[in-house]
């Protein structure tokens, strides 16, 4: 059998995802958002949260749907500012914390590499030359699958993310932050913020992890350890 119809099948699957992967990408450009800092949701009632460090709404909207689990080992706790600090209001101070005792879960990858048959061994491209267009068919398909769909709301999370809400007596929910990161300093806008609370501030942290924006098995959420602080005028 020639090795020609095989090589312009091989070297077809790449352009075709390519091609594909082009158009989708242009057709979601209308909708999408990378969460960069002080980014807003598409979902109304999470507008007022800020993303970092490549969080998504989609992520954050299944960890509210759940009831977090009070599970020491599994939640935060915070290195700074200490509980019952008085931080001084003229700098932002950065916000540290870390997951009491347990270990960092590692999510699978969310999209399987392509196989080109090119190089590989005579007989191995006499069976792949045989094969019908299905395979294809089957590339494509596990190129632009759902995961490429989440492109519309920025890469989906695999991992931790954590959930930050700060509020007052008076206020519930003063600021509300969700971040892959172990840490979060406020910008100028979330600092005056805080600041103009003029009362103690209590940080709850909520934290899963995730698998392709979902809470993967036994991944949580999770609830930390608050720390309450207050500001020098």
């Amino acid at each position: 059998m020639s090795r020609r119809p095989f090589l312009s099948r091989a070297l077809l699957v790449p352009a075709l995802a390519a091609l594909a992967s082009a158009a989708m990408y242009t057709g979601a450009c209308g909708h999408s958002h990378d969460h960069e800092h002080g980014d807003t949701s598409s979902d109304p009632s999470l507008d007022d949260v800020i993303f970092e460090g490549g969080a998504t709404d989609e992520a954050l909207a299944e960890l509210l749907a759940m009831d977090p689990k009070d599970e020491p080992s599994q939640g935060t706790v915070f290195d700074t500012p200490e509980d019952g600090a008085s931080l001084p209001g003229d700098a932002a101070p950065e916000l540290t914390f870390h997951v009491g005792g347990a270990a960092r879960r590692t999510a699978p990858r969310a999209v399987p590499a392509l196989r080109l048959a090119v190089g590989a061994a005579p007989g191995a491209r006499e069976l792949a030359a045989s094969s019908s267009g299905a395979s294809i068919v089957a590339e494509l398909g596990a190129l632009l699958g759902p995961a490429r769909a989440a492109w519309a709301h920025g890469a989906p999370i695999n991992g931790r993310a954590y959930f930050l809400v700060f509020a007052t007596a008076e206020r519930e929910l003063l600021l509300r932050v969700f971040t892959t990161k172990l840490s979060y300093t406020p910008d100028a806008a979330a600092w005056d913020k805080l600041r103009a609370a003029g009362a103690p501030i209590k940080v709850d942290v909520i934290s899963a992890v995730f698998e392709n924006n979902r809470i993967a098995q036994g991944g949580g959420p999770f609830k930390g350890e608050p720390v309450t602080f207050s500001i020098q005028p």
